[in-house]
């Protein structure tokens, strides 16, 4: 399985046991999981919505002084604006007013009206003060609206004060100025330290127009700038509803934020916790709606792992022994499982079971297999005894024959005989029976057919090229006495010029679809007898005829040709397969092609 390319690995292994189950308990856990991730959401947004009302209830509680204060001032200046129309010119009526009016208000510095031309002269303190110089009155004027302000320095008070102003109109609604009144933010601070509400967490406020200009501060104007959020401008939050929000401080400190407005578009007020009341509940800084996440990851692992110690370890110790032996491992090797079910516990009996049963019958088949073979190696060697029996007593009769025509009959009659005791000692010495190796066979017989047509007085040169092709029995023997027909006339007419030693050269090559090719070339000067279609002229002899008997035996073509000083013979035939050779059942009498044995030619 290493040997294997990644994609079929993978693939492989995405269609394992332990993967399917993995996925199909993941399946049917999800539904569980959404559930509990639904409804930890909802509780968490719930928890999350109650947390921000009681963090803004806390700022307003922790800023109910100020916000008294000031919205005290917004109704005193409110009241002003609509009765100073009537008295705005009689300096002293108007003057009288506001003192009587801020006479009961210790908090305020000032109160006072401001006419269009910026020359005050109605105040609770009697003093005239041009206002037409200083930048506020522009903007103040320009707006014509309720608006809150501050000043680092109020030219009247000559103290950091509060602004609270509104525009008035006459009857007509007309622009006649404005009224202010101002509240010292030492008075605000005072508010706060002398609050009876304490704050467990330290909250610290500040308060912001439309502007952003900080009006007032809990902890002074001159330090709310370290506890600001980082990359917020405070006018970005005008106009939007309250919210409570996290971010990090000037200072780098994580920071829950909490704003909401006083005057909506013109007051607003904003609160900070320090990090401690912001960290999550959960370990590791995980939000609420992680704890189903994690409880269905976890119910996950535990259903894989039961799977696991279960199922799918004895499965796979199973599936191991299975596989090695069905890839010949026949070694009786017992599958542990321990602790699995009963079923697999039954499972694994029942192969082992089995495995002895294949053992015992596979010894049983190669005891009987090995039996056939001794006895088919003895009728092999047998046969080929008896036939070197008779060339044995051939030669005897030659010795003793009187004529030549008699002499050259009987030897031919030998080679033959020779031939078939070569090849029965070929299958003799195969050592397996179903298929005999074409090199060793074919090499044997040219050597010994040469050996037994040549002498000392006449030497030819041969040379040989086989393939490595393995054959059957059926094919091998007709190849076989084919090959010693076409050496015994390649020998006889076998000539060299100028008196040299002729060439003889055998080979049998592999082609393309099964094919082979069996070569015998001789040089000679003179090309035996052949029809006029090429064909060897099988009236001029008997070696001829068995030559065409053999060539159809094998299946094959033969072709011969006689190219310049060279004799050529060929025999194409198909390689018989193996496998389909042992399961078919040929006749007795006959061979593949249904012709009968070479000895009835």
């Amino acid at each position: 399985m290493k040997n294997l390319p990644f994609r079929q690995r993978s693939h492989r292994w995405m269609r394992s046991l332990g993967v399917r189950l993995a996925t199909l308990m993941a399946a049917a856990l999800l539904p569980l999981g959404i559930v509990a991730y639904l409804q930890t959401s909802n509780l968490a947004h719930e928890a999350q919505g109650r947390t921000e009302e009681a963090l803004m209830g806390q700022s307003l509680r922790a800023a109910a002084g100020e916000i008294r204060l000031i919205s005290y001032a917004q109704g005193v200046v409110a009241g002003i604006a609509q009765i100073v129309p009537d008295v705005m010119n009689d300096d002293a009526a108007c003057s009288k007013l506001m003192r009587d009016t801020i006479a009961d208000m210790p908090d305020f510095s000032l109160l006072s009206f401001v006419p269009a031309s910026g020359r005050m002269t109605c105040s609770s303190t009697n003093r005239d003060f041009d206002y037409s110089t200083i930048p506020l009155f522009d903007i103040v004027s320009a707006y014509r609206a309720p608006a809150f302000t501050m000043s680092r320095n109020g030219p009247i008070s000559g103290t950091s004060v509060m602004g609270v102003i509104r525009p008035v109109f006459d009857r007509q609604g007309g622009y006649l100025g404005y009224a202010s009144a101002w509240l010292p933010h030492e008075k605000l601070q005072m508010l706060k330290d002398a609050d009876e509400i304490t704050d467990p967490n330290d909250v610290q406020f500040w308060t912001f127009n439309r502007e952003g200009d900080i009006l007032t501060a809990s902890m002074g104007i001159d330090n709310v700038g370290s506890v600001l959020p980082t990359g917020i401008t405070l006018d970005s939050f005008i106009g939007k509803e309250a919210r409570v929000f996290t971010a990090s401080s000037v200072l780098g400190a994580k920071t829950t934020y909490a704003v909401l407005p006083l005057v909506k578009e013109q007051l607003y007020l904003m609160s900070s916790w320090p990090s401690k009341s912001a960290k999550s509940a959960m370990p590791f800084g995980l939000g609420p709606t992680w704890f189903p996440i994690l409880l269905w990851i976890a119910g996950l692992g535990m259903s894989v792992w039961a799977a696991e110690i279960l199922v799918v370890r004895h499965v796979r110790a199973l599936h191991l022994s299975i596989l090695y032996f069905t890839r010949g491992q026949r070694r009786h090797t017992e599958v542990s499982l321990k602790g699995a079910p009963l079923e697999l516990r039954e499972m694994a009996d029942a192969y082992s079971t089995m495995t002895d049963d294949i053992m015992r019958n596979e010894a049983s088949l190669e005891d009987e297999v090995h039996q056939k073979e001794v006895l088919l190696r003895e009728v092999h060697h047998r046969v080929k005894n008896n036939l070197q029996l008779i060339a044995s007593i051939m030669n005897m009769q030659i010795r003793q024959a009187r004529t030549p025509e008699a002499k050259g009959l009987l030897k031919g009659l030998q080679e033959r005989i020779m031939s078939l005791a070569t090849i029965h000692r070929g299958l003799y010495q195969t050592t397996g029976l179903s298929d005999i190796y074409a090199q060793e066979l074919l090499s044997d017989i040219t050597r010994q057919t040469v050996n037994i047509a040549t002498g000392p007085g006449r030497q030819i040169d041969v040379s040989t090229d086989f393939d490595d092709i393995r054959l059957t029995p059926d094919q091998a023997v007709p190849l076989s006495l084919l090959l010693t027909e076409a050496l015994t006339n390649a020998i006889k007419y076998a000539r060299a010029p100028n008196g040299g030693r002729p060439k003889l050269a055998v080979s049998m090559k592999r082609e393309p679809n099964g094919l082979a090719v069996l070569d015998v070339t001789n040089t000679v000067f003179e090309a035996p007898a052949m029809t006029g279609d090429g064909v060897l002229n099988t009236s001029t002899g008997l070696g001829a005829q068995l030559l065409v008997a053999f060539a159809q035996q094998i299946g094959g073509t033969l072709r011969q040709a006689h190219e310049a000083e060279s004799y050529r013979l060929q025999v194409v035939f198909k390689i018989t397969d193996l496998l389909k050779a042992e399961n078919r059942a040929a006749p007795p009498d006959e061979d593949d092609t249904g012709n009968e044995p070479p000895t009835a030619v």
